[in-house]
């Protein structure tokens, strides 16, 4: 029986399905899609434990920490998730009220490991082991196989439908930001598709999501031009791959 409850507080949809797979594998769950959904799940139910991403429309992770200290509904740990900060912002994470900070792209055997060490209940030896580097590959299927321990066929095989769908409209968007040269709008753009593809295991559009961050960071438009165009070039190459060659097998 599940006697654990966790908070998943995150407004990427896609990403919120692969935690709420992932959790709900062990543990009872509810979700927000930002900070103020948060505080209302708080001031009527009690949680074991808080997954809260930073980045989110209407309150943010930070914003909704406070709010959640000052009325007092701080009664489990609150875990820091974002995509934009590195592993050395953890202090100023837990400088501001966070239990702990996790960075995106979660791997689900480092993702669940942590949140056992909270939640205190054991889970399965058999979680693959996550792989030591990202190749610069189309799929990574040690991610894919991890994912797989905790879905179905059928669901795994959506949420890739579901990424290509959000890729070619975050591409459309950000042609048009590029266009015009909007920094805050291609840093939006760019710290989902980061974000999304690196969990999936989508490896090569992961690691040039990670150049168009830095390339835009220094505003060098002229290579974040050229590696804007490679995306577009791997994204259809991954997408004709899902759509008529891979298979997700357990």
């Amino acid at each position: 029986m599940k006697s654990k409850k966790v908070l998943i507080v995150e407004d990427n949809e896609l990403n919120r399905k692969l935690f709420e797979s992932l959790i709900g594998q062990y543990w009872k769950y509810e979700t927000a899609t930002n900070g103020i959904e948060a505080i209302e799940w708080l001031e009527k139910e009690s949680f074991d434990l808080v997954l809260m991403d930073i980045q989110m429309p209407k309150m943010d992770g930070i914003s909704a920490l406070r709010k959640i200290i000052q009325l007092e509904l701080k009664q489990c740990p609150v875990i820091a998730i974002s995509t934009f900060a590195e592993e050395s912002n953890r202090r100023n994470f837990l400088e501001l009220g966070f239990s702990d900070f996790f960075t995106k792209p979660i791997r689900p055997k480092q993702f669940l490991e942590s949140l056992q060490t909270y939640l205190n209940r054991k889970i399965e030896k058999d979680i693959a082991e996550e792989a030591p580097k990202i190749e610069n590959i189309l799929l990574d299927f040690q991610i894919v196989s991890q994912l797989m321990k905790y879905n179905s066929k059928e669901k795994i095989q959506n949420v890739f439908d579901d990424f290509i769908t959000e890729i070619n409209e975050l591409i459309e968007k950000s042609q048009k930001a590029l266009n015009a040269k909007n920094k805050d709008s291609l840093t939006e753009s760019f710290h989902i598709l980061k974000g999304n593809s690196g969990t999936i295991g989508a490896n090569s559009i992961y690691l040039l999501a990670i150049e168009l961050e830095k390339f835009l960071q220094d505003a060098d438009w002229l290579s974040l031009d050229d590696t804007f165009s490679k995306l577009k070039i791997e994204k259809e190459k991954f997408e004709k791959y899902i759509k008529e060659e891979a298979t997700f097998e357990p």
